[in-house]
């Protein structure tokens, strides 16, 4: 199983890109973002041999307040917060996210933000 642990806010993929006309451009803190999470995943020396085109299985913990003073949930999606940190691992590993079978997310209460994306075979 490949276990990363991303120490940061994985914010949204909306927020990580510009859109102009018909082209899209990610935002100079996206590319800051997703070059910290590729070398965070190169560091780890992953042998992806195993991996390569099989079926897998990405399971995706988001850890974050989710909840407001007065107990309620704060209206934050968790979708598509996973997606950018997602496709920049599989960047790094040199997997294509094709092969994706199951994939979970789950919202984690926590007082410290950080994403833990875990990645094995079906």
């Amino acid at each position: 199983m490949i276990k990363i642990v991303i120490d940061k806010k994985t914010p949204s993929i909306n927020h990580m890109y510009l859109q102009k006309g018909w082209r899209k451009f990610i935002k100079p803190e996206g590319k800051k973002l997703r070059e910290y999470i590729i070398n965070k995943t190169k560091k780890q020396n992953i042998n992806v041999e195993k991996y390569i085109g099989k079926e897998l299985k990405v399971d995706v913990k988001i850890y974050e307040n989710w909840y407001t003073k007065d107990n309620r949930i704060y209206r934050k999606d968790c979708l598509n917060r996973e997606k950018f940190a997602t496709d920049s691992i599989f960047e790094a590993l040199g997997l294509d996210d094709k092969q994706i079978f199951k994939y979970t997310v789950t919202k984690k209460q926590s007082k410290t933000e950080k994403s833990v994306i875990k990645i094995d075979l079906l």
